[in-house]
């Protein structure tokens, strides 16, 4: 209200005559006006007040005690009275509550009147799961380095230049010309003022360029960017950083629309930022620099260290890298070439020359359903100790044989042989198809040979004259065990037979081996081989699959064949029953295969199946007896219990390149280098690189998860929560609070209001004390192999390089080592096979790994394993 006192201005409002020839008139005005202006016991003369202050009726700020209730009750009737807002604040933006009423907006505002606090509104309908209404976006960045400078012209007078942001000195280094410039010696930096000031002004047209080494780079959203060589141009929309290479790398995302023309790779680009109102030029470099080196061939005999030659035709820093990961040449992996015959499951395989602690390996799975390969072996197997010494004499009734299985029941000078020996069978044999490695701590020179064990079958004595089990290896036989047809040919029929013949050239090896075509084509050609029995004289047929008589054409079974024996026809094998006559016998049983015509009569038991006495190194050739068959061509590959080809050997050879680490990736590469390994190792190795682009266009992501059904946060659309029309009040305050205030005054017609009451409370924490911290790392392996003594502060190496290690900074004085998972450190490294660690290892450990920790650990060194460490502090060990 007016303080202004209008007695106070008589003297000097009446004209100087009348103050000069009427001075009691001009003090009669001066007391009028001060009555006026006095306070009459409780009332106050404010005839003239009033008339002043009617200019001020307009303004809330001074008339809100006039007029509160009023306006209230006129304007906002229905807003509490109780707000926590400023009452003059409330009634000048009651408007744009009005104007805006039913919009987010106006919820939060009248809240904030009402509580002084923020209020949340969220819509259920964000959260419903709609069909194809997820967000798909690819993003454009152009990446660049952390560098960025700010570009001036000096004119020879001007000492002071615009930093872009207020920095510490530390913060800053400045060019001018491209030369290094002294901090309070050239220069010094008001952090303040965002500005350095040369001690002595820069001359004329010099180029002064200040690196901010940290850069608050929300300054360059929206800022216009210029290729300096390819004169692209694009706008900024936001600016985001990675680390690629150890190098930190600021990526400007890029709207395609303002995307003119396209950026070269590692040029400059030039933009410029307003800093208190003043325009910078700002440059920085795109980045084009290697991303990895890709290892093609990996060559042999490269050491960790090996140095990576690089041909960079155009480049403002050449690249540098080297070989950081070879090979160590253990065997990883056997080749079957050729599986043999006769082996049976987790036998052992052993190498030739080396203990099982060294290499040793395990037949884990054997193929007992290969064509052309004995799956069953049958033999006699009595043992000579158990018949009773005491009956020598040849003329008595019973020779008392263990197995006592002649017809008759009796053994003497009358039994055939086959019918006095008992039988054992081999069974689930066949050729190996798959080998593990039980053991390969041992790096071999040359390829070692590998011996897979036969199959062997355990005989328990038969009387008190053997003392223990006999074990009878199926390769004490020699008997044929594998065919390969190397040509199938064409025009042969099943059936038909093979001959075995010794060669020519040496002395004959093996008796009694036989072999049909058991299998062909329809063109006929060779599928499948197998050995059968021996044959005797003459043919017979089967005329019926249900028949159990067979009949023999030119046979002789009464003087061949006794009851009981057991004899193979075609596919089939029976035992006799009945021997009518020389060319009649009957089975035990029919269910012939098919009905057979002619075809030799095969007599289990005359010579062990696949013959016997055949040695690996001299096996027969094999003749195929055949009228219509041509080109057909196959051979034996073993006897049971050999024919193995087994090659050990690693994935990869000794020496071979498996990582190269690219020490310094360059700048402002702008051609594809190519990479020279020629001048290490065996020279064989080869690589390409990969550049890092400067411009990149992602794949594309979705944004939101709006049309993903497995998404959590997606619900399906509801009758009155999940739909378009509601919404939730959230807050710190009971909905009933302001219930009636938001419903009478700004709820929209047709929506469903919800409520969400956030309650907060206050937790008092304890901070939490480490004694050890180690960060996640990489576990680097040096190349060969080193062994430790028990008690021994010493490691001695074998093809290692340790001296090569301390130079290229992979292992120092101070590193931590773990050999056989003991962890020391390094206190010395004498040479390149020899170092030493400051406390004794308390173990011993031969052809060890030796792995390089670059990780400061606080634990008790004799008390801590490798896994313990990987475990508590998530290392990644890189292979």
């Amino acid at each position: 209200m007016s303080d202004n006192l209008t007695s106070l201005l008589i003297n000097r409002q009446v004209p100087e005559f009348v103050r000069e020839e009427y001075p009691l008139f001009v003090t009669f005005m001066e007391a009028y006006y001060e009555f006026l202006e006095q306070k009459q016991g409780t009332q106050l003369n404010d005839l003239t007040t009033k008339s002043k202050d009617l200019r001020y009726i307009s303004d809330v700020d001074q008339s809100i005690d006039d007029f509160e209730e009023s306006f209230f009750n006129s304007y906002a009737e229905l807003i509490p009275r109780n707000v926590q807002v400023d009452k003059a604040i409330l009634i000048k933006n009651v408007l744009p509550i009005y104007l805006s009423k039913g919009s987010e907006a106006s919820f939060k505002l009248l809240y904030r009147f009402l509580f002084g606090q923020e209020l949340e509104v969220k819509y259920p309908k964000n959260d419903i799961l709609r069909a194809s209404d997820g967000k798909w976006e690819i993003e454009n960045a152009l990446e660049v380095s952390a560098e960025f400078y700010a570009y001036h012209t000096a004119n020879g007078t001007n000492k002071e230049f615009k930093i872009l942001q207020e920095l510490n000195p530390s913060d800053v280094s400045v060019f001018v010309n491209g030369d290094l410039k002294v901090l309070n010696t050239h220069y010094f930096v008001r952090k303040e003022s965002k500005k350095i000031v040369f001690i002595t002004a820069p001359a004329n047209q010099s180029i002064v360029k200040i690196l901010h080494k940290t850069l608050d780079t929300r300054i360059l959203h929206n800022r216009k960017i210029t290729g300096e060589i390819s004169g692209a141009t694009a706008l900024i929309e936001r600016v985001s950083n990675k680390i690629i290479n150890q190098q930190a790398v600021f990526e400007f995302f890029i709207d395609s629309k303002t995307l003119i023309d396209s950026f070269t790779n590692g040029e400059n680009v030039l933009l410029d930022v307003f800093v208190d109102d003043i325009l910078v030029n700002v440059v920085v470099a795109t980045i084009a620099n290697l991303l990895r080196v890709n290892i093609i061939d990996g060559g042999a005999s490269y050491n960790v260290g090996d140095p990576v030659v690089f041909t960079t035709p155009v480049f403002d820093v050449a690249p540098t890298a080297l070989v950081s990961k070879t090979f160590a040449g253990v065997i990883d992996k056997v080749i079957i070439a050729d599986g043999g015959s006769g082996f049976m499951d987790n036998e052992r395989i052993a190498a030739v020359g080396y203990s099982n602690t060294q290499l040793d390996f395990a037949m884990t799975e054997i193929n007992t359903n290969s064509a052309n390969t004995a799956n069953v072996f049958r033999i006699f197997s009595d043992v000579i100790s158990d018949v009773d010494p005491a009956n020598t004499t040849l003329s008595v009734s019973n020779w008392k044989f263990p197995g006592n299985i002649a017809p008759s029941g009796m053994i003497n000078v009358n039994s055939q042989i086959s019918h006095a020996f008992s039988n054992a069978t081999y069974v689930q044999i066949g050729e190996i198809s798959e080998v593990s490695i039980a053991a390969a701590a041992f790096i071999p020179l040359t390829q070692p040979v590998l011996n897979a064990s036969p199959a062997y079958i355990t005989l328990a004595p038969l009387t008190a004259n053997t003392l223990s089990n006999t074990l009878v290896s199926i390769d004490t036989f020699g008997s044929l065990g594998k065919l390969y047809a190397d040509n199938p040919g064409s025009g042969y029929a099943v059936f038909e037979e093979l001959t075995f013949t010794g060669s020519s050239n040496t002395m004959s090896y093996g008796f009694g081996a036989e072999a049909i075509i058991s299998k062909v084509s329809v063109t006929g050609s060779i599928i499948e081989a197998k050995f059968v029995p021996n044959k005797v004289t003459g043919n017979a047929s089967v005329t019926s699959v249900s028949n159990v008589m067979v009949q023999g054409i030119g046979t002789a079974f009464t003087t061949e064949f006794v009851p009981g024996d057991s004899i193979t026809i075609g596919y089939d094998t029976r035992q006799i029953l009945t021997i009518a006559s020389s060319t009649s016998l009957n089975v035990t049983s029919a269910a012939w295969t098919q009905i057979y015509t002619s075809l030799p009569v095969r007599k289990v038991g005359i010579n062990l199946i696949g013959g016997q006495g055949y040695r690996q190194n001299h096996l027969p050739t094999v003749t195929i007896n055949t009228s219509t068959g041509i080109e057909g061509s196959i051979r034996v590959t073993g006897i049971l219990g050999d024919g193995e080809n087994l090659i050990a050997t690693g994935t990869k050879r000794p020496g071979e390149i498996e990582e190269i680490l690219v020490a310094n990736a360059g700048i402002g590469i702008r051609v594809v280098p190519s990479v020279d390994l020629s001048g290490f190792g065996d020279g064989t190795a080869s690589a390409n690189v990969t550049l890092n682009p400067s411009f990149i266009t992602t794949p594309g992501r979705w944004t939101t998860s709006d049309s993903i059904l497995s998404s959590l946060d997606r619900r399906i659309q509801g009758r009155n929560y999940y739909v378009n029309y509601s919404y939730i009040l959230s807050s710190t305050t009971e909905f009933a609070k302001y219930k009636k205030a938001f419903k009478d005054l700004l709820h929209p017609v047709g929506f469903r209001a919800y409520s969400e009451l956030t309650i907060t409370n206050e937790i008092t924490t304890t901070p939490a004390t480490l004694e050890t911290t180690a960060s996640p790392l990489t576990i680097k392996t040096i190349s060969g192999r080193v062994n430790i003594a028990n008690a021994s502060i010493y490691v001695t190496g074998t093809n290692t390089k340790f001296n090569i290690a301390n130079t290229i900074g992979i292992m120092t004085v101070g590193s931590y080592i773990a050999v056989n998972s003991q962890i020391r450190v390094v206190s010395s490294i004498i040479s390149n096979t020899n170092l030493a660690v400051t406390s004794a290892f308390t173990i011993t450990a031969n052809n060890e790994e030796l792995l390089v920790m670059n990780t400061a650990y606080n634990a008790v060194e004799t008390e801590t394993t490798l896994e313990e460490i990987i475990a508590e502090n998530e290392l990644i060990i890189t292979v």
